[in-house]
């Protein structure tokens, strides 16, 4: 009906976003004060599955062979129209002055993915001696690029190494060539120390290589990669468009390119992760244990996606909007853990659980998409150094003798857990920029002011605590400053729930339980993303504007953590 259907401030940037959404299928749409919108969907999957294995027994050996193959796809229907206005202040929005405008389809015609997996495997369980058992395996894992069963599939450039000369690859191109040497060794060993009842202890070791499959990556073309979408982009119009402004060209590939490539190293490997364990294991009677121990993983080979103007280094064959997303086996990753848990079971009514998580990740890039960074090597995105988890069950115990006391005080049962995380890293960004030399979009780290406090601190901050603007200088342009990649950390993660309940014995075989359930039982307040970008000014930057669940999805505590407290009663039967 040409009328907008979302105005909203936009809580982590400074422009104003306007946007409405036609679909094929008139499904309903959703939409929320972010740039990021989620359109329903009817689409259909099928999924064909085919698994075998065989044992065989022979003296301390337990052998077993296996074969698995999948083949997935996706019926996916059109978003014909994605029509959004952007403003840059509140003034643009009155005199409805978008400074950009535009029109884009999604998968213009309907297209059916396809992906097929296939794993074979060989394993032994060795018992050494009564004390030892050894587990030894090798799998091998095949992932070609998904392919189109109802038209082309996503289109790639024909190289990655000089994107000044680069064009689409001809119809059809594998985005990758298949890797056939995916072979992913796993070993395990279990040894018996000590075998006095009450006093076990067991020792626990193992290794393995596991491969995975980069089509999270590959089925990004397949909707707004070129071929497959189409838009028009205007400045200075007001909004909504006109309908001959959303009247859209039907995608095509033919140069100069309007829309983004989704292209892939030809050469791509299987990302993989080489992960390692070390454990002790000690019984502190029959009901009691404690465990140390000790994880690592490596991440190599894994997939980073860059994004690149190649107009801006003289390619005449892509627009001024046209772009490309390139993705490579850049990126590694490292993971180290020391652990330490114990467990009681139930006795006496009483059942606990404790475990405490130094750890430390670190990466030079801690997402696969849209990397506007370099490859800089540091703590992780989601990097948490100490991490706290206990819950205890308790039934109240008591013996009464008069009716009425018992009626009321036995049957009565306390759930806790409290959770507590340290802060993960916070990346200063002091400017966003298009690199000329290359054609990519990069974001540069400011300078470090001496003699400033990375914080401030005061109950006039929101948790107490605020990045300190004057820490950091802009560096020059073009220049990459001294502020290490996530130097800065954002706010702790703690919370209580409890829960009380009391069961009702009816009949022999039928019972009621009341359960009274509080999440964030104390509403402690958890801060969640904060202003990172020097251009936010000292007004906004280093501060939080969002809660914690919020940051992670929006959930309230029952689902996330880092909500308003919220109670909820349950009433169940059970016969």
């Amino acid at each position: 009906d040409d009328q907008p259907l979302f105005i909203g401030q936009l809580p982590a940037a400074s422009h104003w976003l306007v946007r409405e959404i036609t679909q094929s299928n008139n499904s309903m749409n959703q939409f929320h004060p972010s740039k990021v919108y989620e359109t329903g969907s009817r689409n259909s999957q099928r999924q064909y599955n085919v698994t075998d294995s065989y044992s065989w027994s022979h003296g301390a050996h337990q052998l077993k062979f296996g074969v698995d193959w999948r083949r997935l796809t996706t019926f996916v229907n059109p978003i014909v129209i994605d029509e959004y206005g952007e403003y840059l202040t509140q003034k643009a929005v009155l005199s409805n002055t978008a400074y950009s405008a535009g029109s884009i389809s999604f998968t213009d015609a309907n297209v059916e993915p396809a992906f097929k997996n296939f794993s074979a495997f060989a394993q032994d369980e060795w018992k050494i001696t009564p004390r030892m058992s050894l587990s030894l395996g090798l799998r091998w894992d095949v992932n070609p690029s998904p392919t189109n069963l109802i038209g082309p599939a996503p289109y790639t450039l024909n190289q990655i190494t000089n994107l000044a000369t680069a064009v689409v690859a001809p119809e059809n191109t594998p985005l990758w060539n298949t890797d056939w040497h995916a072979f992913a060794p796993r070993t395990g060993l279990a040894y018996a120390v000590h075998q006095a009842a009450g006093l076990e202890t067991v020792l626990r070791a193992g290794f393995g290589v596991f491969y995975d499959t980069g089509n999270s990556q590959g089925v990004q073309g397949f909707t707004e990669g070129i071929g497959f979408s189409s838009r028009l982009i205007y400045s200075g119009v007001p909004f909504p468009l006109t309908s001959a402004q959303v009247t859209l060209p039907p995608p095509t590939v033919a140069p100069p390119y309007t829309s983004t490539v989704y292209a892939f190293d030809p050469n791509l490997k299987l990302p993989y992760s080489m992960e390692w364990n070390l454990s002790l294991e000690q019984a502190l009677g029959n009901r009691q244990k404690i465990t140390l121990g000790y994880i690592g993983s490596g991440g190599r080979k894994l997939l980073a996606q860059f994004a690149y103007y190649p107009r801006l280094l003289g390619n005449p064959n892509f627009s001024s909007s046209g772009g490309a997303y390139v993705t490579s086996n850049k990126a590694a990753s490292d993971y180290s853990a020391l652990q330490i848990q114990y467990q009681r079971s139930l006795s006496k009514g009483l059942q606990a659980l404790a475990s405490y998580t130094w750890s430390h990740s670190i990466d030079d890039a801690s997402s696969n998409f849209d990397l506007f960074d370099q490859l800089l090597r540091a703590s992780s995105d989601f990097d948490v150094r100490n991490n706290l988890q206990a819950a205890i069950t308790y039934d109240v115990p008591g013996t009464y003798s008069n009716a009425f006391a018992a009626a009321v005080l036995k049957h009565w049962g306390v759930d806790t857990r409290i959770a507590a995380r340290s802060a993960i890293p916070v990346d200063v960004i002091g400017a966003e920029s298009i690199n000329t030399a290359t054609g990519e979009f990069e974001y540069a780290h400011p300078n470090l002011v001496q003699g400033e406090p990375t914080y401030l601190y005061g109950r006039q901050y929101p948790g107490g605590r605020v990045i300190n603007y004057s820490a950091f200088i802009a560096a020059p342009s073009g220049v990459d400053g001294n502020t290490p990649r996530n130097y800065a950390r954002g706010f702790n993660d703690v919370q209580a729930d409890i829960a009380l309940q009391r069961d009702f014995p009816i009949l022999e075989k039928f019972h009621l339980q009341f359960r009274a359930e509080a999440f964030n039982v104390f509403n402690h307040p958890v801060f969640g993303s904060i202003y990172n970008l020097l251009s936010y000014g000292p007004t906004r930057f280093g501060y939080p504007y969002s809660t914690l669940n919020n940051s992670l999805g929006g959930l309230n505590s029952l689902y996330q953590s880092g909500g308003p407290r919220s109670l909820q009663l349950m009433l169940k039967a059970s016969f």
